[in-house]
């Protein structure tokens, strides 16, 4: 029997030395962080390895041995951060890792090194406990995941493919408790949605800020916005999303009347669907409607590099992402039709299309079967993620991919948008312990299956 404080209070711990260390991406810098968590798996008895996919990038492997007949489950997370932003703005210092008010405090507490420490620790647990006739685990902790992956996951897979040969992984991306009445669902991520990232080049008269001109780029970037910002969502139901719906519909006694308005794209239903989905967590109205329709949001802007010089060229940048069932190619094509009377230019910086694992597979089984022996009552939710993890490469790859971390619904972290790449970011020690006792129950049981 495992010591469920002791637990908690090394991944807590662990978690504090990892933020401790500035992995900001980019420029990543995780090759410090990497060996210092390869020496603390080694001395728990793993063999661990660094991986250096570049200079100063740094990606940690280790194995739990088992039965070499059968593929091992692949435990994933990422060692790099998001930048912090303005440091005024912090209450607490973002890579001092300080334990206070019940939290542990910095950047990366939640994405992703509290899920590292969590995972870290579960599998020198495993370690502790042997039992090598069950399933082999992998553990991975990359670099890069931050960025696109291209010196993490996304270099694994091309340098060194056999340490992300697995039956199938799990890594972050799901596991938030949503609340809808009586009834508490845990998100667990079976797909992500495609990328198409867009560079709108704006011609204009160039010229003297004193003397305005009628056909200023500035001008026909407002047209531009103002299109973009008038585009009507579409809709649409798909076996990823469809839970959600049903069970928000269950919820509300409106189950027969809405779902085939719905399942048509009806505005008003959808409207009425968002609201009822709005007090499962903060911004969830805004969460739901982007899990059924694809979404475009204008990101950066460039124009003159000096205020009285009116430019003759303006860039704006703009981030789609894409439900399954939505190519980039196609929703170029729309795109380009609603400003094609302007002087426009509109081209691809980056695209890809949505991933998805199978929803049939004993991993999702397992999590659905282990919720309510964690906390009764609680229900699997199956959904799809609306931003990017190392998943999507994997699923390319030819391997099934979740994300889920057994976040427990109490503390409930309603505000966890905001902290996700937020200033405070921060993670409750009972949440860490949680998560780790969690994690190695979940491991334990697949391991067997």
């Amino acid at each position: 029997m495992s010591d469920v404080s002791g637990l908690r209070d090394e991944a807590v711990g662990l978690l504090s030395a990892l933020i401790r260390f500035d992995t900001t991406n980019p420029p990543g810098n995780e090759l410090e962080c990497a060996r210092f968590l390869a020496d603390w798996l080694t001395e728990r008895g793993l063999s661990a390895e660094v991986i250096e996919s570049g200079a100063g990038r740094g990606n940690v492997t280790a194995l739990v041995p088992g039965d070499e007949k059968k593929k091992p489950l692949l435990i994933l997370g990422h060692l790099d951060v998001v930048p912090a932003g303005d440091l005024t703005k912090w209450r607490r210092d973002p890579f001092g890792g300080e334990i206070a008010e019940g939290c542990v405090w910095g950047r990366g507490a939640i994405d992703c090194k509290g899920v590292v420490a969590a995972q870290a620790v579960a599998l020198a647990e495993l370690t502790r406990i042997g039992n090598e006739g069950e399933r082999p685990v992998r553990f991975l902790a990359t670099a890069d995941e931050e960025v696109g992956g291209k010196a993490g996951i996304g270099w694994i897979l091309q340098n060194r493919p056999e340490l992300a040969d697995c039956w199938a992984s799990i890594t972050e991306g799901g596991g938030e408790v949503y609340i809808m009445g009586q009834r508490r669902f845990a998100s667990f991520m079976v797909g992500e949605k495609g990328q198409l990232r867009l560079r709108f080049t704006i011609q204009g008269t160039q010229g003297h800020a004193a003397v305005p001109l009628n056909d200023q780029a500035m001008y026909v970037l407002g047209e531009v916005l103002r299109r973009l910002e008038k585009l009507e969502p579409e809709y649409r139901v798909i076996p990823s999303n469809r839970e959600l719906l049903d069970q928000v519909l269950s919820g509300s006694g409106l189950e027969r009347k809405y779902t085939r308005r719905l399942e048509r794209g009806d505005g008003r239903a959808w409207s009425k669907f968002l609201n009822l989905a709005g007090g499962m967590a903060v911004r969830m109205p805004q969460i739901v409607r982007a899990i059924y329709t694809d979404t475009l949001s204008p990101t950066m802007v460039e124009g003159s590099d000096k205020i009285n010089v009116i430019p003759g060229e303006v860039i704006l940048n703009c981030d789609c992402r894409l439900l399954p069932g939505s190519e980039p190619e196609d929703k170029l094509a729309k795109i380009k039709k609603l400003v094609a009377d302007l002087p426009v230019e509109v081209t691809v910086e980056n695209a890809h299309s949505a991933s998805i694992s199978s929803l049939d597979h004993p991993v999702v089984e397992t999590v659905r079967r282990l919720l309510p022996e964690w906390e009764d009552g609680l229900e699997l939710l199956p959904t799809i993620c609306l931003g990017g993890t190392d998943s999507r490469q994997l699923r390319w790859a030819g391997y099934e991919a979740y994300g889920y971390v057994p976040f427990p619904s109490e503390p409930n972290l309603k505000d966890m948008p905001s902290r996700v790449h937020g200033v405070d970011e921060r993670l409750e020690l009972e949440i860490v312990g949680e998560i780790t006792r969690r994690t190695l129950d979940l491991v334990r049981e697949l391991r067997r299956r």
